[in-house]
Order: C-alpha cells, then structure tokens, then sequence
C-alpha cells in the first residue's frame, strides 16, 4: 500500500520532471528558431554573436545600432549608441570610438532578414576596424528575449504585450486601391518618406509631407479634428515604427497603404483625381 508521503513525492517528482521539459522545449524552440539566419550564407565572413553570449558580455561590447534615428528611438537595446549606417559619417564615427574604447564591437539592426548589420560589420572590416561582429537576431528577437535589456519609447524593462503583433498590424494596412478609396473630406494623407526617397510623387492633391521623425504635430492635429490617419512610405517598413507611435498616442482610427510606394506603382493604378 502507497503511503500519502510517497504520492506526494511522486507528484512532485512527476511536476518538475514535466517543469524541466517544458523549459526544454522552449529553450529548444528558441534556438531552432536562432540558427534559421536566411542571409549567414550570404555573408559567411561575417563574425556572429549569440542573444545568450551578448546578454553576458553587454557590459563588455560597444553595441551600435545601425537603423535609422527614428527606429533606434522607438526601440532598442540598452546602453546602444546609434549610427545609421546610410549616415554618410558611419565609418568616421566608428574610427572615432575605436580611437578611445577597445572593447568588442557588435553591430545590430531589426531582425534576421535585415542586412544592415552584415553590411556595417563588412564596411568596418574593409577599412580596418578589428574586433567587430553582428548580431543578428536583431532587436525583435533580442527584445522578446531579454525584455529587462530593451527600451520601447523610453520605457524599459519592455512590456512584452506592447510590443505590436502581426494581427495589430494587418488590421491597420489596406491595399493601394483601398488606401485611395478612403481619401475623403475626413481623412488626412500623410507622406512620410524621407527627402530623398521623394523621387516620385502621387495623390499630389492630399498628401502631406512629413518624415516620420516629425509626424507628431500632424497626429495629434488628426486626433483633435477627428480624421481618419492615412499614412504611406516607400516600400511599408516605416510605418511599422510609426505604429508604436500612435498607439502610444491611442489613436485608433489609421491605416498604412501595403507595400507603401513601391506597393502603389506594382498595383499599376492608373490616374486617380487625387493626383
């Protein structure tokens, strides 16, 4: 006869035998999903760094975001220094840090299928800065990591359920031909490409211009007057930086044109009376 105490032992055996699995499993699953890297084979010179090992050697590493001011200032790692690596002064900036700080340097951007980090690291290589390496799992990955070594707007540690999800953001695209259809009296069409990705303009007749560091008076404009937000941008990556924006603003009623520009001139359109 099974006595109380040894039911009791057995459970708990039972409970951390399946606790210890499913820390398996999720650890499992994390690094299936981190060895699936689309573009290492691209860039097979390129050094690499784990989420794991860079969370230990954070205090070590200079880390330098390479995406734009306005991404690095919606979210990224704690203690980064930004420099985009279109800033014509990329290379001068790095020399300059590498003049007064040995330390490792990684470099970062958004995510796997982001190529600037490769880039920075095979820029800096070229013109002689050692000890540098890219880390690129990205700021997503490294965000739904390792929350407590984030920042979102500001706030850090990063509140997980802030962070937008693929629902969030196909409920706020419409296709370049719905995108035109709910142009109106009360809706405000914004144009937030930057100055030199203006090679081509449409909707000439409603669009605003302004880039997406300096939207904020033209959202809170929309939000008092009660207009529909309709925003686009060259090819649909910015305004998925914009979306933190105006969700921390609680505007609600907005829509990004899929694809942006590039998403406009594929859908071949035609002449529409906006232009």
């Amino acid at each position: 006869m099974i006595k109380k105490g040894e039911i009791f032992s057995r459970f708990i055996g039972l409970l951390c035998i399946s606790l210890m699995s499913v820390i398996f499993f999720v650890q499992t699953a994390f690094s299936a999903d981190e060895i699936q890297f689309p573009l290492r084979d691209k860039y097979r010179d390129i050094p690499t760094i784990s989420h794991q090992d860079l969370y230990r050697q954070l205090d070590s590493t200079v880390l330098v975001d390479v995406r734009s001011k306005y991404e690095f200032d919606t979210l990224h790692i704690k203690n980064a220094v930004n420099i985009s690596i279109s800033n014509a002064g990329f290379i001068t900036r790095l020399m300059k840090i590498r003049e007064r700080d040995l330390r490792p340097i990684v470099f970062y951007c958004n995510g796997i299928t982001c190529a600037k980090s490769y880039k920075a690291c095979d820029k800096a290589v070229k013109f002689g800065i050692k000890g540098v390496s890219t880390f690129d799992l990205g700021i997503f990955g490294w965000t739904k990591a390792h929350p407590d070594a984030a920042v979102l707007l500001g706030e850090s540690p990063v509140p997980l359920d802030k962070l937008i999800d693929d629902d969030l953001r196909q409920a706020h695209l419409l296709t370049p031909a719905d995108f035109v259809a709910a142009i109106g009296k009360k809706a405000m069409v914004i144009d937030i490409r930057e100055h030199f990705q203006r090679d081509v303009i449409i909707l000439t007749k409603v669009t605003r211009v302004a880039s997406s560091d300096k939207i904020l008076g033209l959202i809170k404009k929309a939000k008092k007057d009660g207009l529909a937000l309709l925003i686009y941008d060259a090819v649909g990556k910015q305004t998925r930086w914009l979306q933190y924006l105006l969700e921390k603003e609680g505007v609600k009623n907005y829509f990004f044109m899929a694809g942006g520009l590039k998403g406009y001139l594929e859908a071949n359109l035609g002449p529409s009376e906006y232009d």
